[in-house]
């Protein structure tokens, strides 16, 4: 079965739209919408920008999210977080913010390696992503691939250089099924050169191409997954989450 059920779909407007769920809850639009938006998925990354940047909250037409501008950029950097994890809550979000003026997402959070020599603590610069959950194909056809922004993709690359780390640019493998990650798949990409796995990148990828915006993905790396078995270190990446959300409010700030 086809993912959409009825492909031709994509050839057609959406009945619904953030404006009609705007315009039913009776929120306004944000008065100047941020120009780029981090998207958060680390509680640690959240609590770093309460408690290390000067913020404003802004209202929104969400209902389960936060979305905090930094008063260092203007305003024109924010990061929206509490919304969890996984692709589809990640487009409701972006698709609300591009409705009212945002035109970049980044991503800022935590991957798997599935490469031997990108090790925990790694940095990784995501430049395509494989779809391997289900939102994506809502936006582009079953056989485009969901990309970074090249503009995007240099400007993390650069930054993360400039600041004297290694940037690790290359495609991440996102899906749905946290807890059916198997080793037949960790091999077959390992063996490909995909060099993390994450939940969100192909979705943020695809609805940025859909709505023709900007879109990145910068990674930490929290745990490495071989055909063996899992070595999770989450617990260790705080700094790195910090770090690399400082770099990218600078780059785009």
């Amino acid at each position: 079965m086809p993912v959409p059920n009825v492909p031709e779909k994509l050839e057609h407007p959406s009945v619904t739209s953030p404006a009609t769920v705007t315009d039913y809850r009776g929120k306004r639009n944000l008065d100047a919408a941020p120009e780029t938006v981090v998207l958060s998925y680390q509680r640690a990354l959240a609590d770093h920008v309460r408690t290390a940047h000067e913020t404003t909250t802004l209202p929104h037409a969400g209902s389960s999210w936060n979305l905090h501008a930094l008063d260092e950029t203007g305003g024109r950097v924010a990061v929206a977080e509490g919304f969890g994890i996984g692709a589809p809550m990640t487009a409701t979000v972006m698709e609300r913010l591009v409705a009212q003026g945002t035109r970049r997402f980044v991503i800022v959070g935590e991957s798997g390696s599935l490469q031997p020599d990108v090790r925990v603590g790694a940095t990784v610069v995501a430049d395509a992503a494989i779809r391997d959950e289900g939102t994506s194909y809502h936006y582009l056809p079953d056989d485009a691939e969901a990309r970074a922004t090249p503009a995007v993709r240099d400007r993390l690359t650069d930054a993360v250089e400039s600041d004297g780390r290694t940037a690790h640019v290359g495609p991440t493998w996102t899906t749905d099924a946290l807890y059916r990650e198997t080793a037949l798949e960790i091999e077959h990409y390992r063996d490909a050169g995909v060099l993390t796995v994450d939940m969100e990148a192909a979705a943020v990828f695809a609805v940025a191409q859909a709505r023709d915006i900007e879109a990145g993905a910068l990674f930490t790396v929290s745990d490495h997954l071989t055909p063996d078995g899992w070595e999770p270190h989450f617990a260790d990446t705080d700094d790195q989450l910090a770090d690399l959300f400082d770099l990218v409010a600078a780059t785009f700030g």
